[in-house]
């Protein structure tokens, strides 16, 4: 009976080893398993990170490709960034980036692009991969925009079409890198707007009302044309600044000149220009670079914008404002207590670059402008920055001393190049953009303003101790190029991922 005892005790002991041996079996292969999974996990999310920044690279270089027809500070240099702006110069139109038949300066192909960089060129990867853009910061450690093409669009009416390629760590543009950085290669197609251009820095007279000159222009204007319908009254023809290649491009006010000079300024007049009587006032003619006599042959060529246009744009991507008979302004049209907003609100920018982009003030009927149904507003900000149509009759009344605007001049005569712009510092500006209303514009104090004026009435002084209103034109604005609107944008539809 003893044997018998010690051997079922012994039968049971190599049981529970056994047992534990295939208990520690499974938990060791549950482990691998598990680490395995744990592997493949890692490894998925790590791949899964690399296609998105690979993805967002790429769409930080169909953005840079936008910027440069925005900003031509920015855009290549020479003949490739001479196809960034716009070619053609189309009679009615303007400058346009398509010909007479509508066909885009873009006429490349994939295969034989009009514009190819590469990074691995170094001064291909300094334009492409500027530790300046806004993406580096985040994403610049991680990966690089590795090639970038623009050739002509695959669906009419488009302009181009723009395929980046970028890779995370280790890419090397043809999927996989090697060393297991990942690629990805975006085609995506640009359209335009067509935002029309300003020619000139100043028109007066536009709703087609010939100006009636009561007093002296109160209008200096700087490096463009102006154009008055109608009439027009100088001070002495002494006090008209003279056209000269000579004349030093400086942000000097025609004030503080001893002898008035600017290199792109004329002067285009419909109807006759006047000149006051002065003690100290040179005999002779007209000056050089006035111009009577215009209308109606051969015409001024007035810059007009739409109504009905420039409306929708601004309830598409702009900012819409209606105007009641309070003075005060209602967005999107809204007439409800405590919605208004005063003009001062509405445009005034804390500092340079906060842009409203397109502001529209509409009529107070909600109708295209006339005799009748333009209210008034005044405008007393101290700086502004946008598009802002107005259609009402406008105070302009700033208080400060304004802002300084760093700016590029127009092109040297007969050049077209940016190396020809010269940076100037703009002191003491207290609008900048665009000043379009169809009404009248009453002057107090002594605005300055970097950009252009259209006027569709007249313009006079509040009284006889108000100054100037003095104006550099920028030059930009005869592309059609206005900050804060999109001269291009990403076509719907086109958004189109390669692997």
């Amino acid at each position: 009976m003893i044997r018998d005892d010690r051997q079922k005790d012994g039968s049971q002991e190599g049981a529970a080893l056994i047992g534990t041996v295939m208990v520690m079996l499974i938990l060791s292969m549950l482990g691998t398993v598990s680490m395995n999974l744990a592997a493949l996990e890692i490894e998925s999310v790590g791949a899964a990170r690399d296609e998105a920044v690979a993805r967002h690279l790429a769409e930080a270089g169909a953005d840079l490709a936008v910027q440069w027809f925005h900003d031509p500070q920015s855009a290549p240099i020479g003949t490739d960034g001479s196809l960034l702006g716009k070619r053609y110069e189309l009679r009615h139109s303007g400058p346009s980036f398509f010909d007479a038949q509508g066909v885009s300066q873009f006429v490349g192909t994939a295969d034989h692009p009009d514009l190819v960089y590469e990074a691995s060129k170094p001064s291909d990867d300094r334009l492409l991969n500027d530790p300046a853009f806004g993406w580096f910061r985040s994403l610049g450690s991680l990966g690089r925009i590795l090639k970038l093409k623009a050739y002509g669009p695959t669906r009419p009416g488009l302009l181009c079409t723009v395929e980046v390629t970028a890779g995370t760590a280790g890419g090397t543009g043809g999927g996989m890198g090697g060393s297991g950085g990942l690629s990805r290669t975006l085609s995506v197609q640009l359209g335009t707007r067509a935002i029309p251009p300003l020619r000139a820095g100043v028109q007066i007279g536009t709703s087609g009302v010939p100006h009636a000159p009561s007093g002296p222009l109160p209008i200096w204007l700087h490096w463009g044309d102006l154009k008055v319908k109608g009439d027009a009254r100088f001070g002495g023809r002494d006090q008209v600044p003279t056209k000269t290649a000579l004349a030093p491009v400086t942000g000097q006010s025609y004030a503080d000149m001893t002898h008035r000079e600017d290199r792109w300024l004329d002067i285009w007049v419909g109807g006759g220009a006047l000149f006051g009587l002065s003690a100290s006032e040179p005999s002779g003619g007209i000056p050089a670079n006035v111009y009577p006599r215009q209308d109606p042959f051969p015409g001024l060529k007035e810059d007009r914008w739409d109504y009905e246009t420039m409306k929708k744009q601004a309830l598409l991507y702009g900012s819409y404002y209606g105007l009641e008979r309070d003075g005060l302004l209602y967005q999107n049209g809204r007439v409800e207590p405590g919605l208004g907003r005063t003009a001062d609100e509405v445009f005034g920018s804390e500092a340079v670059g906060d842009h409203h982009g397109l502001v529209f003030v509409d009529t107070l009927d909600r109708r295209p402008p006339g005799t009748d149904n333009l209210g008034t507003l005044s405008l007393e900000t101290e700086y502004a920055e946008g598009l802002f149509v107005v259609n009402a009759h406008l105070h302009l009344k700033p208080k400060g001393i304004g802002k300084s605007v760093p700016v590029l001049s127009p092109p040297g005569e007969g050049l077209s190049s940016l190396g020809s712009r010269v940076p100037v510092e703009l002191t003491g500006i207290h609008l900048q953009g665009v000043l379009y209303t169809p009404g009248d514009l009453t002057i107090e104090g002594r605005p300055r303003m970097y950009g252009a004026l259209v006027v569709g009435g007249k313009v006079t002084q509040t009284s006889e101790v108000s100054g100037q209103l003095e104006i550099w034109y920028n030059y930009g604005l005869r592309s059609g190029i206005v900050q804060g609107m999109p001269l291009v944008y990403v076509a719907p539809g086109t958004w189109v991922e390669k692997y």
